[in-house]
């Protein structure tokens, strides 16, 4: 069962609008920043596909400036649900390593 956090930072004068259409779809929770005009969305899901699927929704929401994630679950067990998995070995190099021959 994926479980994410993101923060998300709407566009100006947007936060109420973005909060109302992320709490409209099912496995979203919402709720707004104290000290910001950000939202804080925790989402909750079955699946990875269906992790993937709500993601796509909430990224297509108009009104979102930026949609940072600040958790995801991760088995170890699995390579699916492992997101580095799926890389290839070029993207696996490390940042030492970008832009040497």
């Amino acid at each position: 069962m994926p479980v994410c956090s993101y923060v998300v930072v709407p566009r100006p004068g947007k936060a109420a609008s973005v909060a109302s259409d992320l709490a409209r779809i099912d496995g979203c929770e919402v709720a707004p920043a104290e000290n910001a005009e950000m939202l804080l969305l925790v989402t909750s899901t079955a699946s990875l596909d269906e992790d993937a699927a709500l993601r796509r929704e909430v990224e297509a929401l108009g009104g979102i400036q930026a949609l940072l994630m600040t958790f995801g679950e991760v088995d170890p067990d699995t390579s699916e649900a492992d997101p580095l998995a799926k890389r290839s070995p070029a993207d696996q190099r490390t940042t030492n390593e970008v832009g040497q021959p």
